[in-house]
């Protein structure tokens, strides 16, 4: 079973999801897929009953969403968001996992209008996804895991809300944030800018890891967006708040992806098949100490670096 939500447009008569965003959301529970996974049925159910779904997965406790990046296809999304929930759950993580999907093309030549979109249903993020699930009645923690794209989706999705939005009027926020090849401004998220403000405002803790061997990111800072480096590249700015925690990755995917398999597209998206990452995920969800992960090691340049 796999559980999302979308703002992508639904064609009821050839019953699948389009590419264009959506006037309203709609709460997805897949039962059956195919053996390749290619095909996967389901159904559009009402939000009380997807929370309740929600809650049977172990979301009394936890949940974790996941918000995909550009070019990510629906069942792109589908086949990461299995990755993620085998990966956190092997390693001890009791929560349900969940999808926040928003209309990307899927097309690697679509970058500006998937930007655009990402922008446009960012809000639904919170107001559709995680107010709904911080105010089921357990008060589950509700922790972000966004790649790529997904990391502006989040940022723009958190400065939309004020403190009242919040179950009751009570100021909400998640709990860990984790950003993986993060596609924003590093800038933003040095201390007093704006991405790193909301951060500290709407998350317990917020870790970011990067890798300077990311050659989508390359490309992303280098022409798309005017030189302006990505975090998941080059990391947060030295300026940092307290609990926002850099991660850096370049050793851990020389250890997971042989030479011959380092491909563009595999230096962005290595995160969904490796261990070592949802070893390190698996301990953030549970709130360990920073500074004591079995995961990490210090570098000579004031970060950690990942290395299991």
């Amino acid at each position: 079973m796999a559980l999302f939500f979308s703002r992508r447009t639904y064609n009821s008569q050839k019953k699948k999801f389009t590419l264009k965003p959506a006037a309203k959301t709609r709460y997805v529970n897949i039962t059956k897929k195919s053996a390749d996974g290619s095909v996967r049925k389901g159904s559009i159910v009402k939000k009380a009953d997807w929370l309740n779904l929600v809650r049977q997965q172990g979301g009394d406790s936890a949940v974790l969403i996941y918000v995909h990046g550009f070019n990510t296809s629906q069942t792109d999304m589908l086949d990461r968001l299995e990755k993620i929930e085998n990966g956190a759950r092997s390693n001890g993580f009791k929560g349900a996992v969940v999808a926040f999907d928003w209309p990307s093309d899927g097309s690697p030549h679509a970058y500006d209008r998937d930007r655009a979109d990402a922008k446009t249903v960012a809000p639904h993020l919170v107001g559709d996804g995680m107010l709904p699930l911080l105010g089921m009645p357990s008060k589950p923690k509700v922790h972000i895991l966004a790649h790529s794209m997904g990391t502006l989706v989040v940022l723009r999705a958190f400065s939309d809300f004020g403190d009242a939005a919040g179950p009751g009027n009570k100021i909400w926020s998640a709990d860990q944030v984790m950003f993986a090849s993060g596609d924003v401004d590093a800038a933003w998220l040095e201390k007093g800018a704006w991405g790193n403000l909301v951060l500290k405002k709407r998350s317990k803790r917020f870790t970011n890891y990067y890798s300077g061997k990311d050659k989508v990111l390359s490309l992303s800072g280098g022409l798309v967006n005017g030189g302006r480096k990505r975090a998941g590249r080059v990391g947060m700015p030295k300026l940092t708040s307290k609990g926002h925690w850099d991660i850096h990755c370049d050793e851990q995917y020389k250890r997971d992806v042989p030479k011959g398999k380092r491909s563009m597209t595999k230096s962005h998206r290595w995160w969904f098949d490796s261990k070592g990452f949802y070893k390190d995920l698996a301990l953030n969800l549970d709130g360990q100490d920073a500074k004591k992960m079995p995961t990490r090691h210090k570098t000579n340049i004031g970060d950690q670096m990942l290395l299991t």
